[in-house]
């Protein structure tokens, strides 16, 4: 399809120009100095500009047969090798566009796997910052319950002291008791002075005995305390213990992610260069291309030299067949001449 602004009288300008400058219009000529417009166009434009200037009365002297072979041979050549380059420029622009486009897929995909390792390496941060400080919680927790554990052992064992000293308390009540029923039989005075005695110590062994009491449910309480800080610390021990295995499984899960995200990201860089190497062919491939239709132009400027030197010598041929025309000319002339002096000679004998 031709482009915009590209017409004959164009076309008829830039022969008319080249022609002036001693050069031969050709569509690459013509193409180059318009500096626009297709093969395909400039073509059957130039040709009528030809047709129009009456450039092929030059050859009317030649065969038939031999610029027909030339103008078949050329036309031939020409549309092939436009044919190769056109099909080779759309099939490079196709590639080239399909290769942009998968670049730019490519470097979209590349800054996608990147933003997301960048937000893996975020979240693998902040995960290990967490596990960090829940190992710095475990082991604190850990800690508060190896205190926890002792401060339960010593109450444990100040309440079995305590009853060790209840129980000796009680044994020397029944002892004081055993005595005083055997010294109940002495005297008037000395059982009063007992029973004032005993009362007295009586009442020092209950107010004992009601602070040993008092002491041991303390203890008892405060035991209690100590084991269901003790169990508490044991579960959030153990809530810790399940974070930081489904913490550590997130982490081998995200690192997991990373090297698939690295295998891809390798994966579409051989693609892209692969897709380089293809474009590389095909630039090589084009310079071929290039290469041929300058020998074919060559070739066809070759073989317009030659068709310029036959019609040089067919201008000869004709210029010395006409000289030998008017050289015949002549002599039957003079032919006929003598004839008739011939006729008058044999008329006067």
């Amino acid at each position: 399809m031709a482009r915009a602004g590209v017409t004959y009288h164009d076309i008829a300008k830039a022969a008319e120009a080249i022609k002036t400058h001693g050069q031969e219009p050709t569509v690459d000529r013509v193409r180059e100095h318009l500096g626009t417009g297709s093969k395909s166009t400039i073509a059957p434009l130039l040709k009528r500009w030809r047709s129009d200037n009456g450039e092929a009365a030059d050859v009317s002297g030649l065969p038939n047969d031999l610029v027909e072979m030339v103008m078949s041979l050329h036309e031939r050549v020409q549309q092939m090798a436009d044919h190769r380059i056109e099909q080779a420029r759309q099939e490079f622009d196709t590639l080239n566009e399909e290769l942009r486009k998968e670049l730019t897929h490519a470097n979209n995909t590349i800054a996608q796997l990147t933003s997301r390792q960048q937000d893996l390496d975020d979240q693998i941060a902040r995960i290990t910052e967490e596990k960090s400080l829940q190992d710095k919680s475990l082991e604190g927790a850990r800690v508060s319950l190896a205190k926890a554990e002792f401060q339960r052992d010593d109450a444990l064992t100040r309440a079995n002291d305590l009853k060790e000293s209840v129980s000796e308390l009680k044994q020397e009540n029944r002892d004081i008791r055993d005595h005083f029923e055997h010294y109940q039989q002495r005297t008037a005075e000395d059982r009063q002075q007992e029973r004032e005695q005993f009362r007295s110590v009586n009442q020092g062994l209950k107010d004992q005995i009601q602070d040993l009491q008092h002491r041991l449910t303390h203890a008892e309480s405060r035991a209690s305390e100590l084991f269901d800080a003790n169990v508490q610390l044991q579960r959030h021990a153990d809530e810790l213990k399940q974070a930081n295995a489904a913490l550590n499984s997130d982490l081998k899960g995200k690192i997991e992610d990373i090297q698939n995200l690295k295998h891809e990201l390798e994966e579409i860089v051989t693609r892209c260069r692969e897709y380089q190497h293809r474009n590389d062919q095909l630039a090589e491939n084009m310079a071929v291309l290039t290469t041929q239709k300058a020998d074919v132009d060559k070739q066809v400027a070759v073989l317009s030299q030659t068709l310029e030197t036959t019609k040089t010598e067919l201008k000869t041929t004709q210029d010395k067949a006409a000289l030998l025309t008017d050289e015949n000319k002549v002599i039957l002339q003079e032919k006929a001449v003598i004839q008739g002096q011939f006729k008058q000679l044999q008329g006067s004998l």
